[in-house]
């Protein structure tokens, strides 16, 4: 399975939060949360070490259609009586502008309506995948995240507690209590039938023994694994473009083309600014030993996701030669090729450089992939 990515606003849009940090939360163990409307764990593991800065002059999260709640309706309103609002999946989103477009209450990069933004905006960049368990993680396309972290060697279970992210996980366990109960269960129910199909045919493997296996080599991309595939064209919808922060006015979209990938500035309003083509490599770029290892961290910390498990295991075909071992190796040798071939479009699309992927070209790689790679469909849900 190759991580193709869409970057599609209308998956995004169900990221969301929930409800109240306690003084000390251990990230050694899944954190409960305050004991109203009986409260489900909340794993805050993947958080550890992290520091957040939000930066004023991005507003890259902010070119999606984040879903409302009912009660989150009356407060927006009084702020903006003229609010669009749209419906999905039984649920209500904010209207974006169309044609690629920003929130329409993002004005110069900044939001109109911030003290009654819906759940989604107070929780990102914090993301809860809902399955087995509620994990939390980090939406790493962020630029405001530190991504040194990735690097390091410890084991995530002994990392220092998040800084700058408070509000964000206050924000994410807010909507962690028995509302989502029957979210959980039917995430359950489809692993469990994923996992039956695949035991009788002696191709499962459970989760922690997949990591155990792989954590100590990390599977890095060969050249089986380029190019890789080419985003969404142009042409298809502006929306469903991945898109990264890039010191612009607009963040900067990707689109595939005939031999070579698009990079466009999305504005505000709508539409998009072409800014030039660059090709993807056709074999694995060369790294410098700092862009090697925060690669490889990279990759180390998507394994510990459960997201990665419910995006991969699904589409395995019972009966066929491989195990889920085997198509979490592959998965994790095409995210890298995906990272390096963004990471190598991205410096040559702003300069000509030549020699190795340093660790900025690399982290440059991460945050142009990481939502589209979080916005792919799973046994499970997100908060």
């Amino acid at each position: 399975m190759n991580p193709t990515g869409s970057g599609n606003r209308a998956v995004r849009a169900s990221r969301s939060p929930t409800s109240g940090l306690s003084a000390e939360p251990s990230l050694e163990a899944p954190v409960r949360v305050n004991e109203i409307d009986d409260p489900l764990p909340l794993d805050l593991v993947l958080l550890g070490g992290f520091e957040y800065a939000c930066r004023p002059d991005c507003g890259l999260c902010c070119y999606a259609e984040p879903r409302i709640e009912r009660e989150e309706r009356p407060p927006l309103l009084q702020i903006a009586p003229l609010a669009q609002f749209g419906s999905r999946r039984g649920g209500s989103f904010l209207r974006a502008r169309p044609d690629g477009g920003a929130c329409q209450f993002l004005d110069a990069n900044r939001c109109r309506v911030w003290s009654a933004r819906p759940s989604p905006c107070r929780q990102f960049p914090v993301t809860v995948h809902v399955g087995e368990r509620l994990q939390a993680s980090l939406v790493l396309s962020c630029p405001g995240i530190d991504l040194s972290p990735l690097a390091e060697a410890r084991p995530w279970t002994f990392r220092a507690r998040p800084r700058g992210l408070e509000a964000e996980v206050e924000a994410a366990k807010r909507r962690a209590t028995s509302s989502i109960r029957r979210t959980v269960d039917a995430a359950r129910r489809r692993r469990r039938r994923v996992k039956s199909a695949l035991e009788k045919t002696g191709q499962w493997v459970d989760e922690e023994e997949v990591r155990a296996d792989l954590r100590s080599a990390i599977p890095l991309p060969v050249v089986e694994d380029f190019p890789v595939p080419d985003p969404p064209p142009v042409n298809e919808d502006l929306a469903n473009l991945p898109l990264y922060f890039d010191h612009r006015k607009g963040p900067v979209a990707l689109a595939g083309g005939l031999g070579a990938w698009e990079l466009l500035e999305l504005r505000a309003e709508g539409g998009a600014e072409p800014l030039t083509l660059v090709p993807p490599p056709a074999r694995p770029p060369e790294l410098t030993a700092e862009g090697h290892g925060l690669l490889e961290g990279y990759l180390r910390y998507f394994l510990e996701r459960d997201a990665l498990f419910g995006t991969v295991v699904p589409e395995i075909e019972p009966g066929s030669l491989s195990t889920v071992t085997d198509e979490m190796r592959k998965e994790l040798r095409a995210i890298g090729a995906l990272v390096l071939s963004r990471a190598d479009v991205r410096r040559r699309g702003v300069r000509d450089a030549v020699g190795p992927l340093t660790w900025v070209d690399v982290a440059d790689g991460i945050r142009a992939c990481d939502q589209d790679l979080l916005d792919r469909p799973t046994w499970g849900d997100r908060l």
